[in-house]
């Protein structure tokens, strides 16, 4: 069996030319710049401006928190369903706050699912103690501040009312 040759890239290739997620940082940052600290902008308008993928935006994302924010002194943020830069404390907070409950939510999830239903012999494999012990230091720290931060005022409250459940049409 043989193997064919792919076609050069002008002969009917439909793929773009790979595009540094660096240059791709830029170009989300200045729309971010252009558009103002705090105002919302959504995916679909970001990839859209900066031609990018939808992987190629994910690792947009990464690099502007890994590496870009620092140096702009600014927060990246996902919110509320869509993108912003900020240093507003509240949304900072409220941002990192889901986060956070979304982290807790996975450890507690490897630990139910996956390291605790060995029970006993969990003890017998030393580097699933460890992730036992850790796991469940991380969780009780969660519980902790997540407990502190009920006592503060929330720093921002969501502007859509909540969702009621509608009571059950009478049956006749």
């Amino acid at each position: 069996m043989t193997r064919q040759a792919r076609p050069p890239a002008s002969e009917g290739s439909t793929r773009a030319a790979p595009v540094p997620t660096q240059h791709l940082a830029e170009l989300a940052w200045n729309l971010f710049d252009e558009a103002g600290e705090d105002v919302l902008l959504p995916r679909e308008q970001i990839t859209e401006s900066i031609h990018a993928t939808d992987g190629q935006f994910e690792r947009t994302k990464g690099y502007i928190r890994d590496h870009m924010t620092m140096e702009k002194g600014k927060a990246f943020l996902a919110y509320r369903g869509g993108y912003m830069i900020t240093t507003d404390p509240g949304k900072i907070a409220e941002n990192a706050s889901l986060r956070m409950r979304r982290i807790n939510t996975e450890l507690r999830r490897v630990l139910s699912g996956a390291i605790n239903p060995l029970g006993d012999q969990v003890a017998d494999y030393e580097v699933l103690a460890m992730f036992q012990d850790e796991i469940a230091h991380m969780t009780r720290t969660y519980d902790r501040m997540s407990k502190a931060t009920m006592t503060m005022a929330k720093p921002v409250r969501s502007s859509k009312p909540k969702r009621r459940r509608r009571a059950a049409a009478p049956r006749t």
